[in-house]
């Protein structure tokens, strides 16, 4: 298993990509419940996906 510190910045990293991604690529897709699509990516989305992964990592036993 990793490192916590190493698994915090994987974490921290992703999270950022994913978040200036959704502005980047999904600007011209228009609009949902009246707001942007990338805001439901960037904003909502990304920390769905980072509590995920967190949520795995965490759960993972070595026994």
């Amino acid at each position: 298993m990793r490192s916590l510190s190493t698994t915090a910045l994987l974490l921290t990293l992703g999270y950022f990509v994913l978040w200036c991604l959704g502005p980047l690529l999904l600007t011209e897709y228009g609009y949902w419940y009246g707001l942007p699509i990338w805001f439901w990516f960037s904003c909502i989305l990304a920390p769905l996906m980072l509590i995920i992964f967190l949520v795995r990592t965490l759960g993972e036993t070595n026994d």
